[in-house]
């Protein structure tokens, strides 16, 4: 399936819902954002589906308000739902099961299921929305001039690099990843202004959430794994249910001689897991084991009906198993 056919099926299109994963993360939320922005600009009847509330960090961005959960299902006469930057259908943030009309899946996961009726996955792309630009494009968007639409789509789309490469330092930022960062600066967004919202607008909450997280962090398997567990009562009393936990993880991951770091955060369906590795070690195996998934370096799951430490422990079997075979 190529870009040019999943723009024309978006064309066709009058009422058009967007969606991604849950907990969505910057790329989740700036690829969807940035699509609805292009699709309202061309007179387009779109809307977000998300059961999910945005983040703080990232209410900047232009529409970012309608992401209040409130619409959690298509609405009645959506001919297309276009759902970015998840792997599969389970982790879809929205409610589809009575929806009877085409869904298009665009992702950057090796592990994405091709769940669409309509799928495009580049693997090699380092967010969803270095292919949301282009895909943005191929439905006759310009970025050419410094225009309003092209300032407001550049900003959601600059914010989907930030985010899913770690300010540029990752291992999946390609020629690619630049050039479209350079065409964004080029129509006037602001790198700058984008960094302070995302990285520099903490809540004192968040930080004191982040010093308990850094205080209880243990080391495993011989200091190569370091694991710290979120409880539901701990997330209450620093009242953090929907903070964004990624830079807690990526300093996690900072400490010397850790390979693997390992975030757990408990809610009243299970425990969610964010899993991410310094070097060539595959998180990904460990999260597709208990029905998640995500990239080699960066993944995610969702053990539901598994409290705290039973799925620290879950994780931990997994990864020392991992881990002698990635030794060998």
């Amino acid at each position: 399936m190529s870009l040019k056919e999943i723009g024309k099926k978006i064309l066709e299109s009058n009422k058009i819902g967007i969606t991604f994963h849950v907990s969505p993360d910057g790329d989740a939320m700036g690829s969807a954002l940035a699509l609805l922005n292009g699709l309202r600009y061309l007179n387009k009847d779109a809307y977000i589906i998300s059961k999910d509330i945005i983040g703080e960090n990232l209410e900047f961005l232009p529409l970012g308000k309608e992401v209040d959960g409130t619409i959690k299902c298509p609405e009645e006469d959506t001919d297309l739902v276009v759902s970015l930057d998840c792997g599969n259908f389970e982790r879809v943030s929205a409610d589809l099961s009575s929806y009877k009309g085409s869904l298009i899946n665009v992702d950057h996961h090796i592990s994405n299921e091709q769940y669409g009726n309509l799928n495009y996955v580049d693997t090699n792309a380092a967010s969803t929305g270095e292919i949301v630009f282009e895909l943005i494009k191929v439905l006759g968007i310009k970025f050419n001039d410094k225009t309003e639409i092209s300032k407001k789509i550049g900003t959601c789309i600059y914010t989907t690099l930030v985010t899913d490469t770690g300010s540029f330092r990752h291992s999946n930022v390609t020629e690619r990843t630049h050039r479209i960062a350079s065409e964004l600066i080029a129509v006037g967004v602001n790198n700058t202004n984008i960094y302070k919202n995302i990285f520099d607008n903490r809540a004192m909450k968040k930080l004191n959430l982040m010093g308990y997280a850094f205080e209880n962090a243990k080391l495993f398997l011989n200091g190569k794994v370091i694991v710290v567990g979120l409880s539901e009562e701990i997330l209450k009393k620093y009242d953090c249910e929907q903070e964004d936990t990624s830079d807690i993880i990526g300093n996690l991951l900072s400490v010397k001689d850790v390979e693997v770091a390992v975030l757990l955060k408990e809610t009243s369906e299970g425990t969610k897991a964010s899993l991410r590795s310094k070097n060539d070690f595959d998180v990904r195996e460990v999260a597709e084991a208990f029905g998640g998934g995500g990239h080699i370096k960066a993944s995610g799951v969702m053990q539901k009906g598994v409290f705290l430490e039973d799925a620290k422990n879950n994780i931990l079997n997994k990864i020392e198993s991992e881990l002698k075979e990635w030794k060998a």
